[in-house]
């Protein structure tokens, strides 16, 4: 029995080899295609198993890009999303992406989020960066596209109408590509602006060619290269799009619906929002109570809204072991040094009418104080993954009503992707 077992661990095991390298192989129809692969490498991610979870047809489409684009406007949202930073400096950078989005024809507001995402706008490369051989705003992977060039041009190929395999070029002439010049902000957006025009031309072609999970962007191009592996990092960057598009736009707050006769609003932007663990999960332990909230995917340092007006109930930290929670204002909190928190992190609590209760945990910073008012949508803090040991940066959200906890998947639905609702 135990050889038999052994002997089909034995087989699983070639037939997974088998597949991965039939994926790989650049074999297509008996010829070799005709450019070097191009294989992401080191790709970050941080909640791989819950979008692996969640299939493309659960997102909605994406928001068109608003035309015209004013520039000011554009400045003023880029700043909000990156957060803060010299205004020359903010100036120039939003200036940069939309010539360089002009320049190749593609959207200004996924450039602008890709520079988010990878860099959080932050123009020198740190060197755990330089290790994975990525550079600039963008973090330009300089293995995924060094060997495409020839006399500086980018030679790159898509199937015609007869399906067959024609070679583009795109010049980049400006400057050459090498990690010194993509390491600065004019030439990386410049690159960046290209590559994504590339991409969006080779997607249906690489598609066709190569066996990548199903995916809804070609940005996801960027991370992986010929074939899209996970989409982590494709839902990064379109949340990120989607709150820049918020901020250009400046909507007037409104609500998504009530509870307990209390109307609510999103506490992120950017909706939708992934939910990345449900409420009531065990997480392997039987005897536990199970997951008190829901836990929604985000970017450390984004602002973190009240879903309801009402009063600040606990601002502070859950302090380890069988110590009290400790009450901070935000100045405090901005200074306190303690080795190892308790699960909780920072946090937020606040009392609504009608008994509705809500707590925001693993906060990064807290911009409110025991007994403030506060309205709905007013920033309550910033999202992180303080209290955590392993996790990602992620918002822990709880509704409460009396004393019961409630599932807040449910109200809150109009603004969520949600891998384990039961449809």
């Amino acid at each position: 029995m135990k050889n038999h077992k052994f002997e089909l661990l034995v087989l699983a095991t070639l037939l997974v080899a088998l597949t991965t390298l039939l994926i790989d192989s650049t074999v297509q129809a008996g010829k070799r295609l005709p450019w070097r692969r191009r294989i992401g490498r080191d790709v970050l991610t941080l909640h791989l198993a819950a979008h692996r979870k969640t299939p493309p047809t659960l997102w909605p489409d994406e928001p068109a890009t608003p035309e015209p684009i004013d520039p000011k406007r554009f400045e003023r949202a880029l700043g909000t999303l990156c957060g803060r930073m010299p205004p020359a400096r903010r100036e120039k950078y939003a200036r940069l992406v939309l010539e360089e989005a002009a320049q190749f024809g593609i959207d200004p507001f996924e450039l602008g989020a890709l520079v988010y995402d990878q860099s959080r706008c932050w123009p020198r490369t740190p060197n755990r960066d330089k290790k994975r051989e990525r550079y600039g705003l963008t973090r330009i992977p300089i293995d995924l596209h060094k060997h495409q060039f020839e006399n500086r041009q980018y030679q790159y190929f898509v199937f015609n109408s007869e399906g067959e395999l024609n070679q583009q070029a795109l010049d980049f002439q400006r400057f050459p590509f090498n990690k010194w010049k993509a390491s600065k902000v004019e030439a990386n957006l410049y690159f960046a602006a290209g590559f994504l025009k590339i991409f969006h031309e080779q997607a249906p072609s690489l598609s066709q060619l190569f066996n990548s999970v199903p995916y809804r962007h070609p940005i996801s191009h960027w991370f992986y290269g010929d074939r899209v592996r996970d989409v982590e990092p494709e839902n990064r960057v379109l949340t990120a799009r989607r709150r820049l598009i918020d901020y250009y736009n400046t909507p007037e707050p409104k609500p998504i619906g009530t509870f307990a006769g209390v109307p609510i609003h999103s506490p992120l932007d950017g909706v939708p929002r992934l939910v990345i663990d449900y409420f009531g999960n065990k997480r392997g332990n039987k005897y536990s109570y199970g997951h008190r909230g829901i836990d929604l995917d985000g970017s450390e340092g984004e602002p973190v809204r009240a879903i309801a007006a009402g009063r600040v109930s606990f601002a502070g930290t859950d302090l380890p072991g069988a110590q009290a929670h400790q009450q901070l204002t935000p100045e405090e909190a901005e200074e306190l040094d303690i080795p190892q928190m308790g699960p909780g992190g920072f946090y937020v609590a606040l009392n609504h009418p009608n008994q509705f209760g809500t707590i925001y945990m693993h906060l990064h910073t807290i911009a409110v104080k025991f007994g403030q008012e506060v309205v709905a949508g007013e920033i309550i803090g910033t999202l992180g993954r303080s209290g955590t040991k392993t996790s990602g940066p992620h918002l822990h959200l709880e509704f409460r009503r009396g004393t019961d906890r409630v599932d807040p998947a449910d109200p809150l639905a109009p603004v969520l992707v949600n891998p384990f609702r039961k449809q």
